[in-house]
């Protein structure tokens, strides 16, 4: 599989610029990315020369990835910003792009119905979807934000979009559904042989009297807080059993808060399960 720096690479790459956060992640045990792509106008120009810092060091570009919200009534702002992104992912090499629909995680932030949601986002994503098709690049999905979360949530974006002819697939993710009240495993039960891609994360439960402004609430009610990996709440056995079980061997992405230390025993932990997993 190729272990991924996703979180931490973004950080270094903003901090210290791109020479340092690929040595930087080589050090760490990394032997891939994934690129957080930011709008800027010479987005192009920068893939073509980060792409060369990243070859030498021997690092993979496992995905690029994107904080998008299509629900907007400036969709062609939008889309051309998109259209650079698929560019510069193209140039950066990496095989898929990953972007989100409509990013509000929480109701209280959110008036609109999940009907006018999905008919305001599905015929852009349809046009992001094949303008990534045509540079070679498989679009990708996420359980995600309060609409497009857990299995009907993404399941009604995704088959939608296959349903209109798009070459897309699943970001295999280990937190996202837990804020709409759905255990992770279910997603990787229920889409396992659409995954494409893995992002690795883990939360732990605080009680709800708790006082903790970073808390991440769900639904429910139920409240989390970022954890390394391994010390929350996510069955990461049961998610890679699924994923040996479909012969998955693709990039697992860490997506943590947290230095090196977290981010060095976190590693270690997930390749302790995978090893576990091998026949």
């Amino acid at each position: 599989m190729i272990f991924t720096n996703y979180t931490q690479f973004y950080r270094d790459r903003s901090a210290r610029g791109i020479e340092y956060a690929a040595s930087h992640t080589r050090a760490l045990g990394f032997n891939g990315v994934e690129y957080f792509g930011r709008a800027h106008a010479q987005i192009l120009p920068e893939a073509g020369r980060e792409r060369q810092v990243l070859d030498r060091e021997g690092l993979t570009v496992s995905c690029y990835s994107i904080l998008a919200q299509l629900f907007t009534s400036d969709q062609k702002t939008v889309e051309e910003q998109m259209a650079r992104h698929v560019e510069a992912a193209a140039i950066l090499g990496s095989p898929y792009l990953h972007h989100t629909l409509f990013p509000p995680i929480s109701m209280k932030t959110v008036t609109e119905s999940c009907r006018e949601v999905f008919e305001g986002v599905v015929d852009l994503a349809e046009r992001i979807a094949k303008r990534c098709h045509d540079y070679g690049i498989t679009c990708l999905y996420e359980p995600q934000g309060v609409y497009f979360n857990g299995v009907v949530g993404l399941s009604k974006i995704y088959e939608e979009l296959k349903a209109r002819g798009c070459d897309v697939g699943i970001c295999g993710d280990f937190g996202n559904s837990l804020f709409v009240d759905v255990d992770p495993v279910e997603i990787f039960d229920h889409f396992a042989s659409e995954i494409r891609h893995v992002h690795m994360k883990d939360y732990r439960m605080i009680g709800r009297g708790a006082s903790d402004e970073s808390a991440y609430e769900s639904l429910s009610g139920k409240r989390f807080l970022d954890a390394p990996l391994g010390e929350g709440v996510v069955d990461f056995v049961h998610g890679f059993r699924v994923l040996r079980s479909v012969g998955y061997d693709g990039a697992v992405s860490f997506e943590l808060e947290g230095g090196d230390d977290t981010l060095c025993r976190s590693l270690a932990r997930i390749k302790s399960v995978i090893a576990s997993q091998e026949p």
